[in-house]
């Protein structure tokens, strides 16, 4: 019998920026499109930043309407995480019947990025912590046969993540507010407004390029997977 360490898609040393390539193997071996992981409920007693935890290959434009319209506060799967400890499996029809208008709008929202048919896996941590992995398919039927059995691979993935996840966000270090330049917080700011990288050009009478630069440069120092998920991060923790 193997051990878990030797099921295990990550290898020692592994952290944060490791996650997406190490999840897309499993991704590749069970045929799936998607993968996603975020902390829903902050640790207790400890400074947290929940949405800088999220990590997955979602297409970017997604990521960035999900955060900026904060669809984390209506999504059913973040919902129905809250009060299972079982995975389950998510999907289009009979799954939203349950759920408000609002609510289905973030599914129908999805489906136009290929987000149709998922199974989560909600993770209880020893501080309190509550978060979510998932795996995503085009197909339900799909998405169930090559599941089925798979269940020692799916748990691995999703607990090693969360405590990769974790472990990163203890490193003292990481509790330091990130220093942002002036352009640099103006570019988010109006990032989170909506705007694209020409009407920031215009505005602040800079080049595209340049805007583009800056808020790369925020996204790195923030770590964040785009530029519309720092202008979230930097909202919620005060930088803009």
């Amino acid at each position: 019998m193997r051990s878990w360490f030797d099921q295990s898609y990550y290898r020692q040393g592994d952290g944060c920026n490791e996650i997406r390539q190490r999840m897309g193997g499993l991704l590749d071996d069970l045929s799936l499109d998607y993968f996603s992981y975020l902390v829903l409920k902050p640790p207790n007693n400890r400074k947290f930043n929940a949405l800088a935890t999220l990590h997955t290959n979602y297409p970017e434009e997604w990521i960035g309407r999900y955060m900026s319209h904060r669809y984390y506060n209506l999504d059913p799967v973040a919902e129905l995480t809250a009060k299972s400890t079982r995975p389950f499996f998510w999907g289009h029809g009979r799954f939203l019947r349950a759920f408000r208008s609002r609510q289905r709008l973030v599914f129908d929202e999805a489906r136009e990025y290929r987000i149709i048919n998922g199974l989560s896996i909600p993770i209880r941590g020893v501080d309190g912590e509550v978060a979510v992995f998932s795996v995503v398919s085009r197909g339900g039927k799909h998405l169930a046969d090559v599941t089925r059995g798979e269940h020692a691979r799916l748990f691995e993935a999703a607990y090693d993540t969360h405590e990769i996840v974790m472990t990163d966000q203890s490193d003292p270090g990481d509790d330091d507010e990130p220093e942002l330049s002036m352009r640099e917080r103006e570019c988010l700011l109006w990032t989170l407004e909506g705007k694209t990288a020409g009407e920031i050009a215009t505005i602040l009478g800079l080049s595209v390029s340049t805007v583009n630069h800056h808020a790369m440069t925020a996204t790195r120092k923030m770590r964040c997977l785009n530029k519309h998920h720092a202008a979230v991060q930097a909202l919620r923790t005060g930088l803009i």
